[in-house]
């Protein structure tokens, strides 16, 4: 039988079944809508319940006297998802005694919130108001007493008590706290003992100050200096029973809603199964051919793509359409074969091209920057030599002369000078080149603060900057902080900075160089801009190519954003983009995913 006979009977039972399920479908559709609703207004619901627990972080964090406000809106809108979620559970008497625990829960962590609220006032939303400024203008008065007395001893004593005073404020160590007791009591005796014409006045002042920090130390405590003290303590075992409470909501309305969702599910599968069962009985014997050569070939298939050896072949067979798809087939993949054959060979020859282009192109340009030096070290050797031969020549005969001694001695004097230097130039164009695998070791990972960083090696370059006429500006927040290879970094921003100094001058305007860092998405971006003379466009596709130069003649070696290129990619794991304009500057982008990092607030 053809496949298209098959087909039509094939479809007759298909349609038949169709119906079938749609009508069931659109059953289930009408539960999974009601039950997207309750999942929806829970989802207000846990909104608005989290934006109220929240409110107790944001007080903590800020202290912002703004919370009043927002306590208020945000109960407003708890009120009214918790009105409309009561009216979708009015049938579960169970979700509604939950919904109302919760209830009773927010109401008490409302009212230990407003509490803090009303001790913050009384301590101060700043610096201004409240028992802080008093207790610090009561301290200001005393220390202006000791000023008149001009008592070092009672001056240091005071400031030793702020400082224990600062130090409990800002790490709630008890022991700053004893400390600070301690040294009132010795003030207290050294007032006592040696001004007893001003014990008075002294006392008074001191006894404000005490009466001030003891109250507000006090505030501090029932308000709750840590997650564990105070009302604050109290909102903190509130917040964990109260999204337990939620959790407990949660888990009930959606075991509902599956127990539910199973029930109707069951009664429709049955439904369902039952007229598909006796379509596709119908249709069975017809479509055996058709199922088992459909299986066979999307096995075939999914071999032939996890395997990718298009050696294999189908081989169905039979006279029908699907044996002459298998016959067809198996054509294409010997000709897919014949193609990767011939595709493979290109490739290789590509490959070779390209590696010995890239190796020609480097051997080139290294031996141009070598032959220099080296020529010129030959050329002074050769020269050196025949003064020597003339200087040998000259002994034999005896007619050698002190001024002639002393020239031919400043002769060879200014050739192995001119021999060293250029022989070290070769060494460092060596070892620049050696740079440029970026295989060496550096210094072992450390964490270090980028903006830190950038100012102190810019600041070892101010004399090269200063001189030629150049301003850098970082764009970097404070407390960044990398854990990388310090030296590598060192060396990439090193570089850019001599080629921006070296190339990018423009005579009648001084340069401007800004770099900035940020933290996107766990990414690191680095940004490196001048507004300098740029670079021609023919040379954009090969800048981190090795000796690719526009100062060869000049001291450039062309070897500096090789291996910056290498540094980056290799070393520290990240992508480098360069674009410019001509005339109109350099930007340098720098993408780092795989290096740590964090942001230091002090």
């Amino acid at each position: 039988m053809k496949i298209k006979s098959g087909f039509a009977i094939s479809q007759a039972g298909i349609i038949i079944s169709l119906v079938v399920a749609l009508a069931g479908g659109l059953f289930l559709y009408q539960q999974f809508k009601h039950a997207n609703k309750t999942n929806q207004q829970l989802m207000n619901y846990k909104y608005a319940f989290n934006d109220f627990l929240n409110l107790q972080t944001e007080f903590t964090l800020y202290r912002s006297q703004d919370i009043a406000d927002s306590l208020k809106d945000v109960r407003t809108t708890y009120t009214l998802e918790r009105v409309s979620m009561k009216q979708r559970l009015e049938q579960d008497s169970e979700a509604l005694l939950l919904l109302e625990q919760i209830q009773i829960g927010i109401s008490e962590f409302e009212s230990n919130l407003q509490e803090q609220i009303k001790l913050q006032r009384r301590l101060g939303f700043d610096e201004d108001r409240g028992l802080r400024v008093f207790f610090r203008q009561a301290v200001h008065r005393l220390q202006k007493e000791s000023n008149l007395l001009n008592d070092l001893e009672l001056e240091v004593l005071i400031l030793e008590i702020r400082r224990r005073e600062k130090d409990y404020l800002l790490r709630w160590e008890p022991k700053y706290l004893e400390n600070h007791a301690a040294l009132l009591k010795q003030a207290q005796n050294l007032v006592t003992t040696k001004y007893p014409e001003n014990k008075q006045t002294l006392m008074t002042k001191l006894n404000e100050y005490i009466q001030g920090f003891t109250q507000y130390i006090y505030h501090l405590e029932v308000q709750g200096q840590h997650s564990k003290q105070g009302l604050k303590g109290k909102n903190t075992q509130l917040n964990t029973i109260l999204k337990e409470r939620f959790n407990s909501l949660s888990m009930h309305i959606k075991q509902a809603q599956t127990e539910a969702a199973k029930k109707h599910l069951k009664v429709t599968f049955l439904f369902i199964l039952t007229t598909t069962f006796l379509s596709l009985s119908i249709s069975f014997l017809i479509n055996r051919r058709i199922t088992f050569s459909l299986l066979e070939i999307t096995s075939f298939v999914r071999k032939l793509a996890k395997t990718e050896d298009f050696s294999k072949r189908l081989e169905l067979k039979g006279n029908d359409e699907l044996a002459h798809f298998s016959d067809d087939l198996d054509a294409l993949l010997k000709h897919f074969e014949t193609l990767l054959e011939r595709l493979s060979l290109a490739q290789q020859r590509l490959v070779e091209d390209a590696k010995m282009a890239s190796l020609g192109g480097l051997v080139k340009g290294f031996a141009h920057e070598l032959n220099t030096p080296l020529g010129i070290a030959i050329t002074s050797e050769s020269f050196l030599r025949e003064k020597v031969e003339c200087l040998k020549h000259d002994f034999k005969h005896g007619k050698i002369t002190k001024s002639n001694l002393q020239i031919l001695l400043q002769e060879f004097d200014d050739s192995l000078s001119l021999i060293e230097s250029n022989l070290n130039r070769s060494a460092d164009l060596i070892s620049s080149f050696k740079k440029v695998a970026s295989h060496q070791e550096y210094d072992e990972l450390v964490e270090f603060d980028v903006r830190e960083f950038l100012n102190n090696l810019f600041s070892s370059f101010r004399h090269e900057i200063e001189k030629h006429n150049a301003t850098v500006q970082l764009d970097i927040p404070k407390g960044m902080i990398l854990k990388s290879y310090l030296g590598a970094f060192s060396q990439i921003f090193t570089i850019f900075l001599v080629n921006s100094l070296r190339h990018a001058q423009v005579p009648s305007r001084p340069l401007n160089i800004d770099i900035s860092c940020k933290f996107v998405s766990g990414t690191i971006h680095f940004r490196f801009s001048d507004d300098g003379v740029g670079i021609k466009e023919e040379l954009l596709d090969k800048v981190f190519e090795p000796f690719v130069t526009t100062k060869r003649g000049e001291g450039g070696t062309g070897l500096g954003l090789s291996i910056v290129y290498n540094l980056v990619t290799q070393r520290l794991g990240g992508h480098i983009e360069l674009q410019s304009v001509e005339n109109k500057g350099v930007c340098i982008y720098m993408h780092f995913n795989d290096i740590s990092f964090r942001q230091h607030f002090e």
